[in-house]
């Protein structure tokens, strides 16, 4: 496996991966989500804000996906942080979050933030693992109904 900052030939498959994933819980991309359009303007989308996404690779797959970009003032959020069925539970949500939250204290982040849906269970079991609280004021989305933030 191999975490790396997206390149933008990955678009395809992020976009892939995001709406197949949105679909596994009944959402459905676009729908005036801003932060789904970004994706199609990888890697500028994220970067030329101060943020990052990243992508977890294995023979050319893409197994998973996340970034992180600020929205307020020491305030960073992650997005986006999806995984293929097969690689849950394999080490890469973990490689990607590490990566996020490295990426959001090296540019001063003193809070990262995220929001969710009730449906996704095992994502939410993941964040409060790793240090989330739950924090319902984080949620942006319109498509979401809970929100965490961990403080750094």
């Amino acid at each position: 496996m191999q975490l790396r900052e997206v390149k933008a030939a990955d678009v395809p498959q992020v976009v892939a991966l995001v709406r197949e994933t949105l679909a596994e819980f009944g959402l459905e991309f676009g729908k005036g989500a801003v932060t789904d359009d970004q994706l199609f303007h990888l890697p500028g989308s994220y970067t030329e804000g101060g943020g990052a996404f990243f992508v977890v690779e294995e023979g050319g797959a893409l197994l998973g996906t996340a970034g992180v970009a600020p929205v307020a003032s020491g305030v960073f959020e992650l997005r986006k942080m999806y995984l293929t069925k097969a690689s849950r539970g394999r080490g890469v949500g973990t490689q990607l979050l590490a990566a996020c939250v490295a990426h959001a204290r090296a540019r001063g982040a003193r809070h990262l933030v995220l929001d969710t849906i009730e449906k996704m269970t095992a994502a939410i079991t993941f964040y409060e693992k790793h240090g989330f609280v739950r924090d319902d004021a984080q949620v942006r989305g319109a498509r979401c109904s809970r929100g965490y933030r961990l403080d750094l």
